[in-house]
């Protein structure tokens, strides 16, 4: 079994997570946040903690900067690299940017616009950082250095088909574009948590619990505030911040030339009740959903998923040390296969060859010499043969997949509209039940006297005024004597909202409380509980 710890550098933040794997199994063993004044202390500490002395680790760049250009596609490798190193100098002097402080990696994707070309993402790290986390990790086995802006679609599954945007909000937000199962760009935006947990800390005093102020922080509509203000308490000093971030988020979606299917939202910010509904009505309905680590079963969890969710950066380097990573983007110096000059092995190759034949041959080795001649003629028109072969096989193969991946699509969108039917027979099943189990209570309660003859069809009748066209009722239940418990669903998350308001303003109930909104795939449930007055 192979392991990898996952070490996340934020600002005066450390996010680790220890993964293990099995064949095709992934665990999550050890994970943790730790805030630290001393960065080489606190990794020893962690290293020491997770039993990861001799264990594989992964550790992102800081500050890179991104940039892009277009490079012929029929260029060799070599060629290539030259092109864009000119490309990133001409850059440097336009930008002011010292060329020989910064240590570049790429990456080539299809080019839409320009099929004789590649688009390049050309990724740039100050070499200062990379050497200080080689110092740092010098007594361990460093096995990559990465951004975990690209490393982060590690926790997507590999046959995610759509065009999706990875919100990864830490201190800093940065935006991962994936097209077509290729990352297409990463934008960083100027807004992150970093300026929410500074205003949070000049009041608790404490770094670790100003970012565990987010987990208690639940986002409601604009018309409705929480019920419970003190899980609230910081609501004002985050909610600029989201905004700000959704803001931006809108214009680079908007400015896109390809059109975004879903967004997943990851790091500090994925934490936050309910901001997956908060992003979703701000990006015009894109689907928007927190980002959970694709091996992860949440039913057989020891920790909430929020405490695997605020990690995620942590477990997407972890992935990297497994396998996942990609070798163009790893600025980790410690392996040196990449950097073999293979131009300077092969002349070496040939100088030896060159000595060798400055010997006469005799018969002998001139017969030997014309064998090896017609064998590796024969080999290269098999080879060229059985190409041509493999690659008709392989073009008959992918035209096989998509006609399966069609198929399976159909199939998964009948099996999702019989969920569908089977949830709506469910749900008035359910009301049914309610409404006998209401009548059976009113009858006991006028048996026992606890609450008054008429107080049941009173509050279904004060409900019957108040209740939103928008809003149904799943189910009414007398719990406790005058306990009443309501859930309802909606479309909208206002109209259960306002809902849930007008219950309380108009004293139908008292003691009133909602729990948190829950999200199907087509409506949001409430629980709304209170006692009769």
């Amino acid at each position: 079994m192979l392991s990898c710890l996952g070490i996340f550098v934020d600002k005066n933040l450390i996010k680790y997570a220890k993964v293990k794997k099995s064949k095709d199994n992934y665990k999550v063993e050890a994970f943790n946040v730790e805030v630290f004044d001393d960065l080489e202390k606190t990794l020893e500490k962690i290293i020491l903690e997770t039993d990861s002395s001799k264990t594989p680790i992964s550790i992102n760049t800081s500050n890179e900067l991104y940039n892009y250009f277009n490079v012929y596609s029929l260029l060799e490798k070599k060629d290539i690299t030259k092109s864009l190193d000119i490309e990133f100098e001409m850059l440097c002097d336009q930008k002011g940017y010292d060329k020989k402080a910064l240590e570049s990696r790429y990456i080539l994707m299809d080019n839409r616009e320009d099929p004789d070309k590649y688009k390049a993402m050309y990724i740039s790290v100050n070499k200062n950082d990379i050497e200080q986390k080689v110092e740092n990790l010098s007594k361990y086995r460093l096995g990559s250095i990465s951004p975990v802006s690209t490393s982060i679609t590690n926790l997507i599954n590999g046959n995610e088909d759509e065009n999706i945007a990875i919100i990864n909000i830490e201190n800093e937000t940065q935006i991962t574009t994936v097209i077509k199962g290729q990352i297409n760009r990463v934008d960083i935006l100027d807004t992150g948590m970093e300026k929410a947990v500074s205003a949070i800390n000049k009041v608790e005093m404490s770094w670790k619990k100003s970012y565990d102020v987010f987990k208690n922080i639940t986002i409601y509509s604009q018309d409705v505030k929480s019920l419970n203000e003190d899980e609230n308490e910081y609501i004002d000093i985050v909610m600029p911040v989201l905004y700000k971030i959704a803001e931006e988020t809108k214009k680079i979606f908007k400015n896109s030339k390809e059109r975004i299917d879903k967004v997943y939202i990851s790091g500090t910010g994925a934490i936050i009740n309910n901001i997956d509904l908060y992003f979703q009505d701000f990006l015009n309905g894109i689907r928007c959903e927190i980002l959970k680590p694709f091996f992860i079963d949440t039913t057989s969890l020891k920790f909430p998923i929020k405490e695997y969710i605020e990690v995620n950066s942590a477990i997407s380097l972890a992935l990297d040390g497994l396998g996942f990573v990609n070798k163009d983007l790893n600025f980790s110096p410690i392996s040196k296969f990449d950097n073999v000059d293979l131009d300077s092995l092969e002349e070496f190759e040939v100088k030896n060859w060159k000595e060798l034949l400055k010997d006469p041959l005799n018969i002998n080795e001139k017969v030997l010499v014309r064998i090896i001649a017609v064998f590796i003629i024969a080999i290269i028109g098999f080879s060229t043969f059985g190409g041509n072969i493999m690659k008709r096989i392989q073009s008959q193969t992918e035209d096989v997949k998509v006609k399966i991946a069609q198929t399976d699509a159909n199939l998964e969108n009948m099996s999702n509209e019989l969920e569908k039917i089977e949830e709506q027979t469910n749900i008035y099943s359910t009301l049914i039940d309610n409404v006998d189990s209401l009548s059976e209570a009113n009858s006991n309660a006028a048996n026992s006297r606890v609450i008054a003859k008429d107080a049941i069809p009173n509050l279904l009748n004060k409900i019957m005024y108040i209740i939103p066209q928008q809003v149904q009722i799943i189910s009414i239940e007398n719990t406790d004597e005058k306990h009443i418990v309501i859930e309802v669903q909606s479309a909208k998350y206002e109209q259960l909202g306002y809902f849930s308001a007008a219950i309380k303003n108009d004293q139908v109930l008292t003691n009133v409380q909602s729990t948190i909104a829950t999200k199907t795939d087509s409506y949001v449930q409430v629980t709304i509980e209170g006692d009769l007055p």
